[in-house]
């Protein structure tokens, strides 16, 4: 019965854990088919041969000749003579790495996903050793590359995932993608409490012991997140990183500038532009200008474009004249223009929710047409307020004691008419065929609930502009701090103080967008810090991360 093989490999890796080389390990314990050395194929045969699927002892016989021949894996001593406890766990991943080369399949998607759970499982447990589980890392780190896409692509077929559900023991449903995901991050976990380091975890200017892998497994457990649309669960990840990470500045600008996408579209998808906006922008100075690195500029821009948007920030030329932003000024051009002129028509035209506009379906895509038409809608009716003071606000002389004011009756005639307008079919002549004032607009189609359509008693909704709603609209926006003034009830206007020292009624009435809602934000925000975002090192080594409260993905 031949052995030589498996020997052969189980000696290379005992010389290269002798040796401390964590990437020789890597190399030899390749887990991806198709190999690019035929010795593999020869390695996978002799298993098959000596150590049958269909044996059940055959585990129990390679885990006997893996610790005869892993002979670091025993119990030693370092160089001063300290103990070092067995590492029996590297025996067990060593076994499953042999098992799984021998039986996967790769046109069993399934099967293939759970003999990888499996292997990586056994490898975070080989991970924990205090002392030498640092060398299996880089291992672990592509393996976790590796279950990331395949369970993504499972996740991608609803077929496969309900099958993999069904035969679940777990009473909580988790898809597979969730799965993976509370598998990798027990590595991650376990990187992150590493306590065999210098205190706060930096060493010589670089993050010390497995310490150096905290952001490279997070960073795969929110591509698999992501990916497969479970952002809800990546908040643990951020705040363990907040508990008991090193500063994120002392990390490869890769790991940083991956981490810093993913915590910016956290940020985004949760609302806060502020911090969306700053994170963004360091992911975006970070990454190389490269025509390489295009893509991920793009991506990041994209991102980072809209969340300035939300906040009143609009981009420049320069902005758009970028060769990541190709395409953009397209896109965003005509919101920016729609917001400055308080043209509500437009506006309601291109975030109309039945997706009529050339541009809105991509939007969607990108997963941000909601947060413009939701958070931008603001902006433009505060602008629109601004264009109708323009034509039609009272601007006292400069003897006149009262304020500079506008009727708001006069707002809710332009915002009726460029409602009804927007809800014109596009065929009709829209800029010059009404005149504003003199031809009445058409009344906007009713609408009636898909789950009432057909009822005697359903009374169709129309929406129509009032007094009320416009004093409203007013008084949200001054609360907001982007309108300056108050409200007469009883006149129904809005005054506007402050005129005289501003140098004008429009500067005093209707500040800088951008600066309001930025201080507003950072102010709620407590200052520039940002949840995820460790950017200086905490005294003592940060705080412990018990695993035994860790919540998983999907919980």
């Amino acid at each position: 019965m031949s052995r030589q093989l498996v020997a052969t490999f189980c000696h290379e890796v005992n010389t290269a854990i002798g040796n401390r080389d964590a990437l020789k390990i890597r190399s030899i314990l390749v887990l991806e088919p198709p190999f690019a050395n035929p010795v593999y194929y020869e390695l996978i045969e002799e298993l098959r041969n000596e150590y049958p699927a269909d044996d059940d002892g055959s585990e129990d016989r390679l885990e006997g000749v893996i610790s005869a021949s892993v002979t670091e894996t025993d119990v030693g001593e370092d160089d001063e003579g300290r103990p070092i406890q067995s590492w029996n766990p590297m025996v067990v991943f060593l076994a499953a790495w042999l098992t799984f080369i021998r039986d996967v399949d790769t046109s069993q998607l399934l099967k293939a996903y759970q003999a990888m759970s499996e292997v990586q499982s056994k490898g975070n447990t080989a991970l924990q050793h205090p002392t030498k589980g640092i060398l299996v890392l880089p291992t672990l780190i592509s393996y976790a590359q590796i279950f990331a896409r395949l369970a993504v692509a499972l996740d991608r077929q609803p077929e496969l995932a309900q099958v993999a559900l069904a035969h679940s023991d777990n009473d909580k449903a988790e898809s597979l993608a969730e799965k993976a995901a509370n598998v990798v991050r027990q590595g991650f976990l376990t990187c992150l409490s590493d306590r065999n380091t210098v205190p706060g975890g930096i060493k010589d200017g670089r993050p010390d012991g497995k310490k150096i892998g905290v952001y490279n497994m997070a960073n795969v457990c929110l591509k698999i997140l992501f990916q497969s649309n479970k952002l809800d669960n990546c908040s643990m990840i951020f705040k363990n990183i907040d508990a008991a990470s090193p500063p994120l500045h002392f990390y490869p600008a890769g790991d940083r500038v991956t981490y810093l996408y993913y915590l910016g579209r956290y940020h985004f998808i949760s609302n806060n532009f502020y911090q969306a906006q700053m994170v963004l922008q360091q992911a975006y100075n970070d990454t190389p200008t490269h025509e390489n690195f295009m893509k991920q500029r793009r991506l990041i821009l994209l991102y980072l474009l809209v969340a300035n948007l939300i906040l009143g920030r609009f981009p420049s030329e320069r902005v758009y004249a970028r060769p990541e932003a190709m395409y953009f000024r397209e896109i965003f051009q005509p919101i920016t223009q729609a917001i400055r002129k308080g043209d509500l028509e437009a506006f309601q035209r291109m975030m109309n929710l039945d997706l009529s506009w050339e541009y809105a379906a991509k939007l969607c895509r990108w997963k941000v047409f909601y947060q413009i038409g939701n958070c931008c809608e603001t902006l433009v009716y505060r602008s629109l307020y601004r264009r109708v003071f323009l034509l039609a606000g009272k601007q006292p002389g400069p003897m006149d004691r009262a304020p500079p004011s506008l009727d708001l009756n006069a707002v809710v005639i332009a915002a009726a008419f460029l409602e009804k307008r927007a809800s014109a079919s596009p065929a009709k002549p829209q800029a010059n065929g009404w005149s504003f004032g003199l031809q009445r607009p058409p009344t906007p189609p009713a609408y009636i609930d898909p789950d009432f359509e057909g009822m005697e008693s359903a009374t169709p909704y129309i929406h129509q502009f009032d007094i009320e709603e416009i004093e409203g609209l007013c008084a949200s926006l001054i609360l907001e701090g982007i309108i300056s003034g108050y409200i007469s009830p009883k006149l129904k206007k809005l005054a506007i103080l402050g005129a005289k020292k501003a140098g004008s009624p429009v500067k005093a009435g209707f500040p800088n967008l951008w600066q309001v809602l930025s201080t507003k934000k950072r102010e709620q925000a407590g200052g520039d810090d940002v949840e995820g975002w460790v950017k200086t090192q905490q005294a003592g080594g940060g705080k412990v991360v018990r695993l035994a409260s860790a919540r998983p993905a999907g919980s």
